[in-house]
């Protein structure tokens, strides 16, 4: 495989951006505003979340039922989080893998399922736009999947799936990965538990200056 790779692509929340205990504290915020039991810290929020996220508001407790909460639920989360979510910062290590990564010759971009202009907001402040080729998010606020985007940025860019690693903090990212045929790699450090990503098959990083190591091996 060595030389195949062209392209890494990065997911934001919980990988590049280091947003895990504000979204906990924020659907704790939301659930009371609700009147809905409280999530119980960390792992109970790893227990619970997945994609597509209206399924994890329905374990929450909303209702999810075309006449239900969800909606409302959905947009007042996106306020809250909006305001908290300026005080979140990048996770350790992020710059340095992204400029690795760059200087080994290996374009890469965002593809979050964060609505496109609310990625743009949250990014901007970091000044990454020169290390990237691309950000791309979805078109609403619901983050039903990203795999569309994804696969609509491989038949663009005239890709293979086999030339792209991808990197993310979730089982989703992994499903995505798996769907386009491309290579993966999860960081434990987002919004599901280690335990749960290293039971998908894909290696699992703590650091994320190590994806620099894989992308010298692929």
């Amino acid at each position: 495989m060595r030389g195949v790779l062209t392209h890494v692509v990065w997911d934001w929340n919980g990988t590049l951006f280091d947003d895990l205990h504000c979204c906990v504290a924020v659907a704790n915020q939301l659930l009371e505003e609700f009147g809905l039991p409280g999530l119980k810290g960390v792992a109970d929020y790893h227990a619970k979340f997945r994609f597509p996220i209206i399924e994890y508001y329905a374990d929450l407790g909303f209702d999810t039922s075309p006449d239900g909460n969800f909606e409302a639920a959905a947009l007042r989360y996106m306020a809250l989080y909006g305001e908290a979510s300026t005080g979140c910062r990048l996770h350790q290590g992020a710059e340095d893998a992204l400029g690795a990564v760059r200087a080994a010759g290996v374009r890469q971009v965002l593809i979050s399922a964060s609505q496109q202009d609310n990625l743009r907001v949250q990014v901007t402040p970091f000044g990454l736009e020169p290390l990237l080729d691309g950000i791309h998010g979805i078109d609403d606020i619901y983050a039903a999947s990203k795999e569309s985007i994804a696969r609509r940025w491989l038949h663009d860019e005239g890709l293979e799936g086999a030339t792209v690693l991808f990197v993310g903090d979730s089982e989703h990212d992994f499903e995505i990965a798996e769907a386009v045929g491309a290579h993966c790699v999860l960081f434990s450090g987002g919004h599901h538990a280690r335990a749960h990503l290293s039971s998908l098959g894909a290696p699992v990083i703590d650091d994320l200056r190590d994806v620099s190591h894989l992308v010298a091996r692929l």
